[in-house]
């Protein structure tokens, strides 16, 4: 799926702050990816974003789509809009990269996966913490304990000074699509061959507000593992996961989102509560991220199992939603 030099080219779908300042210094950084260019309607930004790295600058998709350079499509723009390029991007023949997550429909995520197996196109979903060497050593505790009692898993944020779309409905907002998603993910990979039951789930919209701003769920897996999931916007910053196993237990922090030149570091209690404190490898969780979707583009097994994980994850915010 690579071309005749051996690079995989990328054009970046939406310039927005994330975009910017997160995913296209990074993709200039990797090797064997080349930034071939940035699309937004944005004119002034498509100019001073291609002179900044050097890129083709478009406004219009159907030129971003007729260059036959280019692989891949990553997907920047508001949750809203995601089925709708992404689906543009496949039948134009892009594989995509899409921020997370896919879609806010478990429909529409149907759909998406369905035409990347049909076209022998690439999808994947941007949790970009399931790469990091953290979100593994929290999978190493699991894989080392007898069994895991319960996890409790929060991500819960302040009001964004311009949220932007996250407070437009019709775009997907909400507290639940932006941030409880990761919860979501989170736990869904770390018992993936497990069967999940929703045993009780709450949607809440402050009075004022034309999205939700908080919710919690409370699963059970196929083991016998409670997960409590809790997330929030409008809140003191959390961003955490805790485990607690019949043999020990473990605390991280940061393990979604992650200020750059981050440490992580990590509590471990003994059978008898005894701690200490164990740290791990700084990284790049982005770059972690972008290097598995390399793979994914000449291995159909890694292909395969991403377009699986994304439907698992869209059900069950699916099943979350209606409960």
């Amino acid at each position: 799926m690579k071309n005749s030099m051996g690079v995989i080219t990328v054009s970046v779908w939406g310039l927005g702050n994330h975009g910017k300042n997160r995913i296209l210094p990074i993709l200039t950084k990797m090797d064997g990816v080349k930034l071939l260019g940035v699309c937004s309607r944005n004119s002034d930004t498509v100019v001073e974003m291609a002179e900044q790295w050097g890129c083709h600058g478009w406004n219009s998709p159907k030129e971003m789509f007729n260059c036959s350079e280019l692989d891949v499509v990553y997907i920047a723009t508001p949750i809203g809009t995601h089925f709708s390029l992404a689906k543009q991007a496949i039948e134009a023949g892009k594989h995509v990269w899409c921020e997370k997550p896919l879609t806010c429909s478990y429909a529409d995520t149907q759909i998406l996966t369905s035409l990347a197996e049909e076209s022998g196109k690439v999808l994947t979903e941007s949790f970009m913490h399931l790469y990091h060497p953290q979100f593994q050593r929290v999978k190493k505790f699991i894989d080392s304990s007898k069994q895991i009692h319960s996890i409790i898993c929060r991500f819960g944020i302040p009001t964004l000074e311009k949220p932007g779309f996250r407070n437009n409905p019709e775009l997907c907002g909400g507290a639940l699509w932006d941030v409880g998603t990761y919860t979501v993910s989170a736990l869904l990979s770390l018992f993936p061959s497990q069967q999940v039951e929703i045993l009780f789930s709450e949607i809440l919209m402050k009075e004022g507000l034309q999205v939700d701003n908080e919710g919690r769920a409370l699963l059970r897996f196929s083991q016998g593992t409670t997960a409590y999931l809790e997330w929030g916007v409008g809140v003191s910053y959390r961003n955490e996961i805790d485990l607690w196993g019949v043999d020990s237990s473990f605390f991280t922090d940061k393990i979604f989102s992650k200020p750059k030149g981050y440490q992580p570091w990590y509590k471990i209690r003994d059978l008898n509560g005894n701690e200490r404190l164990e740290y791990g490898k700084q990284t790049e969780q982005f770059m972690e991220m972008f290097h598995k979707f390399v793979e994914m583009m000449n291995n159909e097994e890694k292909t395969i199992a991403e377009r699986k994980n994304i439907l698992q994850r869209a059900k069950l915010m699916n099943d979350i939603v209606n409960y």
